[in-house]
């Protein structure tokens, strides 16, 4: 069983497919191929877009992508709640514009 990053999935969606393809095509093709999520976890093409309709027709490379992205498990999510923006400090005193 071949095992890819998340990242290599589209390279390999543009080498095993012609479209339009069926969602139940895609799977039937690269279903048992792994994904490597960021903290080491894996989950298959199949078991991703077995979320999805099996009767679902993708036009494009980048839409199958799109939508298998859009069906990742909690593994391939980065930090939780994590904003990087900060919070919002106090002001001491006023400002005046």
């Amino acid at each position: 069983m071949t095992e890819i990053r998340l990242s290599e999935a589209r390279d390999l969606f543009t080498r095993s497919l012609t479209y339009p393809v069926s969602c139940g095509d895609v799977i039937e093709e690269s279903g048992d191929v792994k994904l490597t999520s960021p903290t080491g976890a894996t989950e298959t093409i199949g078991d991703v877009l077995g979320r999805c309709d099996s009767a679902e027709t993708f036009d494009s490379n980048d839409e199958l992508y799109d939508t298998l992205v859009t069906y990742l498990g909690e593994d391939f999510i980065g930090r939780k709640h994590y904003d990087d923006r900060g919070s919002n400090p106090q002001l001491d005193e006023e400002v005046s514009l």
